[in-house]
């Protein structure tokens, strides 16, 4: 199974830097090592830093020439959107990566963006 979440600009790889991080950044980059150690393949792809990824994916090629990029991030799981204009959290994902049933996320990183 494999998840790839296709993302808008951002201004590192992770999108997780400067002085006060984007909440939904953050959990995401939690859930994105939570699923990794969980054995998932997943890959992270901002616009302005992998554009190939984009261009070299049929089905985000035929999701931008139909809704522009405006709608980012799109998450794609086996090539199938399943979710769209928001990332998604570890229990969406779940639903999609039985090996992520019972991932619980570390609760002190995310509780210090509170």
């Amino acid at each position: 199974m494999k998840v790839e979440i296709f993302e808008p600009n951002l201004c590192c790889s992770t999108g997780v830097c400067g002085p006060t991080p984007d909440k939904a950044l953050v959990n995401l980059q939690e859930m994105v090592s939570a699923a990794k150690k969980a054995g998932v393949t997943i890959h992270r792809y901002a616009i302005n830093q992998q554009p190939l990824a984009f261009t070299g994916n049929d089905v985000i090629r035929a999701y931008i020439k139909e809704n522009g990029t405006g709608n980012f991030p799109v998450t794609l799981i086996d090539g199938k959107v399943v979710k769209e204009k928001a990332y998604p959290d570890l229990q969406e994902l779940a639903a999609h990566v039985p090996q992520l049933e019972g991932v619980k996320l570390a609760t002190t990183v995310l509780s210090s963006f509170s």
